[in-house]
């Protein structure tokens, strides 16, 4: 196969929006978001519809965290006259890229975290207590939507990573869909390299048929987001979303070699999230609010940028300082967003039995990932408990770690071995058992010759255990050979001592000849145990860092 280099490529700017204008009487103070429309065209809040408001109740908007937006322009702080996004603090242009200002640009960042004055809540964004910049990649923009760009301006991206905590992009090459592009090495590698900065891309608007992803979102290390229809209240995948399956494929610097002969077998989407009948207002009036309504999973990606700014600043803000590290990574923020995801109508993701053990190797479902995104949820498991193997002079493997039924985990795992984590307490019989883990392919950006080159994959596994006095009993295992997620939802049988295990088995390419590490973030819930309300994560001892303290961590708001 053929990979396809920036040198000459036009992306398109991933959105559909339409023009036509539609008043609402006006709403007066609401809990900050924008609105949806649902079936029966009634708005709908999406701080409210994403789990978004549990973070404010608890008084965190995002505050403490840097959110960049690379799109094809710059964002307008005031482009429209409802749309003042007074905490647009900073810009980047390349030398040759386009100066004027764009729709796409505004509303995504609008989206993601823009601040509106008292007065204008109906565009205020899902983080709005963030600091947003803005990066433009576009040096000629095309009546059919996409744009050219150069050398110079592929730069933006490097400069908004190295600045952000959360990166929000949605724009892409619809044509790589092995995530084999410039496009999505870059951004895999800008990922592998700042590992606390999460980056979201929005996955495209080509489905439903299948193989649809395109680069950046069909990468490994970014979250690539789908989005969900308005009229159907957000339950369901928008026709227009595009999906997997995807090829998996990696590139030496000279040859690109494609798995299994060129079997799409490889998630193309994370998560979903509100892609269409957003209103987008564009002037206020006494009476009513003007606004467009938009679609594209454009939109839907800056949500989940915003979700992800939401738990950045939860760890930032009351999080104990020896943890934030490892609780600002991408690879747990991704798996915790991911876990706490509902799981809508129709959501497979192969599960089966083989020889007796429930087993995908699959992991996610081809059209939503893991499925759609409840911040409420998230918040939930990510200020319940925590257990660190990984950081400042640790890096353990081989061990067993007590856990609690909530939780996230970061930590590394080492060639031929596993790291276990036992639940502390009997696990239920009927109870939903949901386990995410997230981990990065290893590619490098060569600056000078403006194009990166795959270093290696490793292939981590993730298993259950029943433990019995007869010993270890497998009950489930996401054993996909191809990916970089890993995904288990189901019901418990029958009751008893049950642990998590991720093992690391083998590497699907090593060019290096010495990948032996790898690391990884972890998320898990067992649905049914009473649990506090939320606790305090504090830690003690300097060998495994380990959660299990009783302690109110958040004002009850």
């Amino acid at each position: 196969m053929t990979r396809k280099h920036h040198s000459g490529l036009l992306l398109g700017i991933l959105a559909a929006f339409a023009v036509q204008f539609f008043a609402f009487e006006y709403l007066g103070a609401q809990t900050p978001a924008f609105f949806g429309i649902d079936s029966n065209n009634i708005l709908v809040n999406l701080a409210e519809a994403t789990g978004a408001s549990t973070f404010y109740s608890n008084g965190i908007y995002g505050q403490g965290v840097t959110a960049w937006v690379v799109d094809a322009q710059l964002a307008g702080a005031d482009l429209y006259p409802a749309l003042a996004i007074t905490n647009l603090t900073a810009t980047y242009l390349p030398a040759d890229a386009v100066t004027t200002p764009g729709d796409h640009a505004t509303w995504c960042a609008a989206l993601l975290g823009g601040y509106a004055p008292p007065g204008y809540y109906v565009n205020t964004g899902i983080a709005p207590g963030v600091s947003i910049g803005s990066a433009a990649l576009a040096t000629t923009l095309n009546p059919d939507g996409s744009f050219d760009m150069s050398t110079n301006s592929i730069v933006a991206y490097r400069y908004a990573a190295s600045r952000a905590d959360v990166l929000s992009t949605s724009i892409g090459d619809s044509s790589d869909n092995s995530g084999v592009g410039t496009m999505s090495g870059l951004l895999d590698s800008l990922a592998r390299d700042h590992p606390n900065t999460v980056i979201v891309a929005a996955a495209g608007n080509d489905g439903p048929d299948s193989g649809t992803v395109g680069g950046p979102a069909s990468g490994y290390n970014t979250i690539s987001v789908g989005a969900l229809s308005g009229p159907t209240n957000y339950s369901t995948v928008a026709s227009f979303s595009s999906r997997g399956t995807l090829q998996t494929a990696w590139y030496d610097g000279t040859n690109t070699s494609v798995y299994g002969g060129g079997v799409a077998s490889r998630a193309g989407v994370d998560l979903v999230a509100p892609g269409s009948d957003i209103v987008m207002p564009v002037q206020v009036t006494l009476n009513s609010i003007n606004y467009y309504s938009i679609a594209g999973t454009s939109f839907a990606a800056p949500l989940v940028a915003g979700g992800a700014a939401l738990l950045d600043s939860t760890a930032k803000t009351y999080f104990n300082a020896s943890i934030t590290n490892a609780a600002t990574r991408s690879e747990v923020i991704k798996a915790v967003l991911m876990n706490s995801a509902d799981k809508l109508s129709g959501w497979d993701n192969g599960q089966h039995i083989v020889d007796g053990v429930i087993t995908t190797t699959q992991a996610l479902d081809w059209a939503m990932g893991a499925g759609r995104m409840n911040l409420n949820e998230a918040f939930s498991q990510y200020t319940t408990s925590a257990v660190i193997t990984t950081g400042s002079g640790i890096s353990e493997t081989g061990f067993t770690a007590p856990i609690e039924s909530v939780g996230w985990a970061f930590g590394t795992a080492s060639l031929r071995g596993h790291n276990d984590y036992r639940f502390l307490n009997q696990l239920l019989g009927g109870q939903q058992l949901s386990v995410t883990l997230a981990w990065m392919r290893d590619r490098t950006w060569n600056s000078q010759i403006a194009d990166y080159v795959d270093v290696a994959q490793a292939e981590l596994d993730l298993m259950i255990y029943r433990i019995t006095s007869d010993g270890e009993q497998l009950i489930a295992q996401s054993i996909s050979p191809v990916g970089t997620v890993q995904e288990l939802s189901f019901l418990l049988g029958d009751p008893g001592t049950y642990g998590i295990r991720v093992g690391y088995s083998t590497n699907l390419f090593d060019f290096s000849g010495t990948y032996a590490m790898q690391d990884y973030g972890l998320a898990w819930s067992a649905q049914g145990v009473p649990e506090p309300g939320v606790w305090a994560l504090f830690f003690i001892g300097t060998g495994i860092l380990l959660f299990h303290c009783r302690k109110k961590m958040l004002p009850a708001g």
